[in-house]
């Protein structure tokens, strides 16, 4: 039988970052990083990176260490639920709104 995949946010506190995730999960089965590294091939020194919050984890990362510790890839690349960027988007999604409703106005001028 399969084990379920665990959501990190039932574990974590709310402003946690993938890094910190996986430090506090891996630190928790006692898995060293030559371990992590043994079952994912990523080389130690990018996975302490990625816990210290130096390298992004990526799709691929994410994948490869959910896979090794029984995390969903989901849970790290979003662990609050959402984009650590968020507050980002949100500012690019207005200024994306006035930019296409400009761009569709003059569309609108010279048709």
């Amino acid at each position: 039988m399969q084990k379920k995949l665990k959501d990190l946010a039932d574990f974590l506190p709310p402003d946690s970052t993938a890094g910190r995730s996986i430090r506090a999960f891996r630190n928790n089965f006692n898995v060293t990083l030559k371990e992590l590294h043994g079952l994912t091939g990523i080389p130690e020194s990018n996975l302490s990176a990625i816990e210290n919050d130096k390298l992004e984890i990526g799709v691929k990362r994410a994948t490869l260490i959910g896979a090794a510790l029984g995390i969903s890839p989901h849970s790290l690349l979003f662990p609050n639920g959402k984009s650590q960027y968020e507050k980002q988007a949100i500012r690019i999604r207005k200024a994306a709104g006035r930019l296409l409703t400009t761009k569709q106005k003059q569309l609108k001028n010279t048709g």
